[in-house]
């Protein structure tokens, strides 16, 4: 994705002449704070540290976050490079919503054995699913599958082969063609081209989410450069959803949604219109 970006960046600047490109200092920082267990068992959780079995005999690393008066379940599926000792903003949007929480690496991701590949991380996302339901006896009923980015096509793929209460999406993904189509601007269109592997196009949030008709939640910010608020809009539109919201988060770019308020109020809202 980094590549991608930074191609079409560069191709910009070369067909674009002289140009001058603004940097604040409050975009300068890449900041990622990190989390723990223990910081969020003195909030109140439970924490088991767990090893997610795959179907082609790994073990990933999970935290299982719960608490006992929790009625419904998420299972989060990350985007790129996404590790659980990062996901401070996630987890602890979460912790506020007092509801139980699975978050995983991917294989080859912090400490998992393995190689990222997208049959390897759909792998990984049903062992995820697979581990709740069958280890933690977690009512299909009441869990809700989550996917942030690259995690939107992982999610999209669980919730199209399983039973869940309901899906969320945040800065989802169309499918890889649109996605590229999206980041090289229209005047540089008839310059560039990409060569998409065959693999990454058998992904399509397009084709599952015209198919199921679980409650939805579409999450974007409207300054994403990386997954335009576009695709959360097409994928609105093809949705055969019964139940489906979009919730486009002014300001809001690709990593920092759950840190908005309204963020926090999308969330309350689909899991009180869903339990």
């Amino acid at each position: 994705m980094k590549k991608l970006l930074s191609i079409a960046g560069v191709l910009l600047v070369l067909f674009s002449g002289c140009t001058t490109i603004e940097l604040n200092e409050e975009e300068a920082f890449d900041v990622k704070r990190t989390i723990s267990p223990e910081y969020i068992e003195s909030a109140g959780y439970d924490v088991q540290k767990v090893a997610i079995p795959t179907t082609d005999s790994l073990l990933l690393n999970g935290w299982y976050i719960h608490r006992k008066e929790a009625s419904s379940t998420v299972l989060y599926c990350g985007g790129n490079g996404f590790v659980m000792v990062t996901a401070f903003s996630v987890i602890s949007a979460f912790m506020n919503r007092n509801v139980n929480v699975l978050v995983y690496d991917y294989r080859g991701y912090g400490e998992n054995p393995g190689y990222p590949s997208v049959a390897g991380l759909r792998i990984d996302g049903m062992g995820a699913y697979d581990f709740l339901v069958k280890q933690k006896r977690v009512n299909p009923d009441s869990l809700i599958i989550y996917g942030h980015s690259l995690g939107s096509f992982i999610a999209g793929t669980i919730a199209g082969a399983r039973p869940a209460a309901g899906i969320i999406l945040e800065c989802p993904i169309t499918d890889a063609a649109d996605w590229t189509g999206r980041l090289v601007p229209w005047f540089l269109k008839p310059f560039v081209r990409f060569d998409i592997d065959p693999v990454l196009n058998e992904n399509s949030n397009v084709d599952i989410l015209s198919r199921i008709d679980l409650p939805l939640l579409l999450l974007a910010g409207t300054d994403d450069k990386v997954t335009p608020p576009e695709m959360a809009d097409k994928l609105y539109e093809v949705s055969v959803s019964q139940e489906k919201r979009l919730v486009l988060i002014p300001g809001g770019g690709h990593n920092d949604l759950p840190q908005k308020k309204e963020y926090a109020e999308a969330l309350k809202h689909f899991f009180e219109s869903v339990f």
